[in-house]
């Protein structure tokens, strides 16, 4: 077992599994995970795993300016990289100021400690040091991610790098307590010890690799159910997920008797200023029309394009003057937004159909989108630019014909 864990052993073995291991990411960035973040930095980082172990073992054959210096700055590029693809992965900004400073100094420090004052030591102290500054950096990122919507990527990665940090760690302690350490350049000797702690690494390296494809996994997957469930232009939900919505709060009313307010929203004259201005323009409308709605819009509330430029919105517990209220405030935030385009400045109204859905009728209205829809069209031909409530007299308010 003894010669088993000797330092060149687990070398190779390093080489041999960051090898594979890079392959599998650049082969995962080459296939759907395409779109997710970080992929190919993960695949830079075990690249310069494996540069790593190579050089190493290729010391005492080349010259110490490959099999040390860039031998040890491939290391801690690598592990700069993992940092950068969890940052990447989780949509945290880059420092790209901070990379430069990093790898100036580890530059500068292995020439020094190699070259100028040859330090075995001191080269080790330095790794060290990069390993647990730039680890402990990726902890804190993952960190700022609630604890509870953890799963099993975040956790194997940070158990991971944890082992790493404390064998590191640990490793300097050894290293500095030890007054047989090893001479310059005679990692590859390292046995008892120190052969674990490298062993040690060897683990977690494949460990962090293991999380870092889970977590991409797990990120591709939340992509697509976005994908699926919100619209990319607006950001607002689907026509499926709104109307399965609309369906489960149609549900509660029966169950609780509590109002449930409907509401079908259409851009006015929307075709005109695609003709007019092109769709590129028009499609920036859409998107400004619908944040400023959604802007006065409750919480409790859902909203989902329905299709073209008509919107459905749910609004959970909601009584006929609230819902008066609320479709007049959504009517004049549509209203007051302008759109610049070059020399042009752009209003676009909205028309808006609506009905309340309570404990009474929600056995017997088979179709409340069928209701919302009819109650729009009244809202267009009486002008547009005005709410109609379905089953209800005209508000005062709602009788407004601005319209572009």
């Amino acid at each position: 077992m003894t010669e088993f864990l000797d330092a060149k052993t687990i070398f190779v073995l390093t080489g041999m599994f960051t090898g594979l291991i890079t392959v599998v990411f650049f082969s995962i960035h080459r296939g759907v995970y395409a779109v997710v973040n970080g992929v190919l930095s993960f695949a830079w980082a075990y690249g310069f795993f494996t540069l790593f172990a190579l050089l190493l073992l290729m010391r005492g054959m080349v010259h110490p300016l490959l099999s040390v210096v860039l031998a040890d700055t491939a290391l801690c590029l690598a592990i700069l990289m993992v940092a950068d693809g969890v940052s990447k992965l989780k949509n945290l900004p880059v420092q790209r100021g901070f990379y430069r400073w990093y790898l100036s100094f580890c530059l500068v420090a292995f020439i020094y400690f190699t070259f100028l004052a040859p330090s075995f030591s001191s080269r080790v102290m330095v790794t060290i040091l990069c390993t647990v500054v730039i680890f402990s950096w990726v902890l804190m990122m993952l960190s700022r991610q609630p604890f509870r919507t953890w799963r099993l990527g975040e956790w194997i990665v940070s158990v991971s790098l944890l082992f790493s940090v404390v064998a590191a760690i640990l490793r300097a302690l050894t290293a500095m307590l030890d007054s047989e350490a090893p001479t310059a350049m005679s990692i590859l000797s390292y046995q008892g010890v120190q052969a674990h702690y490298l062993t040690i690494n060897l683990l977690a390296t494949v460990f962090i690799a293991f999380g870092l494809i889970v977590m991409t996994q797990d990120n591709l997957r939340r992509d697509l159910e976005r994908l699926a469930s919100y619209d990319a232009l607006t950001g607002v939900l689907t026509r499926r997920v709104i109307l399965d919505l609309l369906d489960k709060s149609m549900a509660k009313v029966s169950r609780t008797g509590q109002p449930l307010a409907v509401m079908m929203i259409d851009l006015d004259h929307f075709k005109r200023i695609n003709d007019n201005y092109g769709h590129s323009v028009g499609d920036r409308v859409l998107a400004k029309i619908i944040a400023a709605v959604e802007s006065v819009l409750r919480k409790d509330t859902y909203i989902g394009r329905y299709g073209g430029e008509e919107f459905l919105i749910v609004m959970p517990d909601t009584s006929h003057e609230q819902l008066l209220e609320v479709s007049e405030r959504i009517r004049q935030a549509a209203a007051k937004t302008l759109i610049r385009d070059q020399q042009s400045t752009i209003q676009c109204t909205i028309s808006i159909g609506a009905l309340i859905i309570h404990g009474g009728n929600v056995d017997s209205l088979s179709d409340p989108v069928t209701q919302a829809d009819k109650a729009l069209y009244q809202a267009k031909q009486q002008g547009r630019n005005q709410v109609v409530i379905a089953g209800a007299p005209p508000h005062p308010s709602t009788l407004k014909t601005e319209s572009t």
